[in-house]
């Protein structure tokens, strides 16, 4: 990716229609890094999006990589924020994971859990699982390997 003529990355496309399909995404999210501004709730169009830099954990390549990306979450019916406030728009976030919780079929709630205590995470209440996370372009080099204390 980074010599004369290796081949470009090839950005991710994933889609998640039911609760397994979202484990994949959910590991591919962690660690992403965004602020309370680049989460958006569209009630009108009923979908939450999110515009992050997610870390590649899949590069195989020994140089840290992240790639911009959005997380688009559809038919969303609620949305329920602890320990965040959208209003601090300039706040680094790390998105942790997205735990999948089921409700009546189809419906879930989907918690996506982020860095710096138990009590920072937003609820989504869905009708039925359709998520997209997509990369904007290619993954660039990362200035930082996250770190996980054991």
């Amino acid at each position: 990716m980074f010599g004369f003529g290796a081949p470009k990355a090839r950005p991710l496309r994933l889609m998640a229609e039911e609760a397994d399909d979202l484990a994949p995404i959910s590991a591919l999210v962690q660690d992403a890094a965004l602020r309370p501004g680049d989460m958006e709730y569209d009630a009108e169009g009923r979908h939450f999006t999110i515009r992050m830099n997610r870390f590649c954990h899949e590069s195989k390549d020994s140089v840290p990589l992240r790639a911009p990306s959005v997380l688009r979450i559809n038919c969303v019916t609620r949305v329920q924020r602890r320990g965040l406030d959208p209003r601090a728009s300039g706040t680094p976030l790390s998105l942790l994971d997205i735990e999948v919780q089921p409700r009546d079929a189809p419906a879930h709630t989907l918690v996506l859990h982020f860095a710096g205590g138990a009590d920072r995470d937003i609820r989504l209440e869905v009708e039925c699982i359709d998520i997209l996370l997509m990369d904007l372009a290619a993954p660039r080099r990362a200035k930082s390997k996250p770190v996980h204390p054991a």
